[in-house]
């Protein structure tokens, strides 16, 4: 994040394309296991959904609304969801970070998890 915020006090405020668009309310997030760095926003999109989109946390910023991430609409069209509560499997931890040119590296522990939500 370009600013020191704990970006877990932010559930349920708005998120924020660089467009200006509003992309939905931050339901979770997916930390790095190793470091406890956040990784992931996790954004319901609209009320009805039952899925969150997945976000990366870089470069994001907080206003005193909302937080503001650096991607687009076309960045995100396409990304990795999940459901609320839900953690990721190696494959879609993997196939996350390569949605967005993130590079990934495995698990330390065989069958651990590279993110996990706090």
């Amino acid at each position: 994040m370009s600013i020191s915020v704990n970006v877990g006090d932010w559930r349920g405020h708005d998120v924020v394309l660089a467009s200006g668009d509003k992309l939905g309310k931050l339901e979770d997030v997916y930390y790095d296991a190793d470091s406890d760095e956040p990784v992931f926003l996790a954004v319901k999109s609209s009320l009805m959904s039952h899925k969150q989109v997945l976000v990366p946390v870089g470069d994001a910023h907080a206003t005193p609304d909302h937080l503001t991430v650096a991607w687009s609409t076309d960045d995100i069209d396409g990304a990795p969801t999940t459901k609320p509560g839900e953690e990721l499997s190696a494959d879609d931890e993997e196939r996350v970070f390569r949605r967005y040119g993130l590079d990934y590296t495995p698990p330390a522990n065989p069958g651990g998890h590279r993110l996990v939500r706090r």
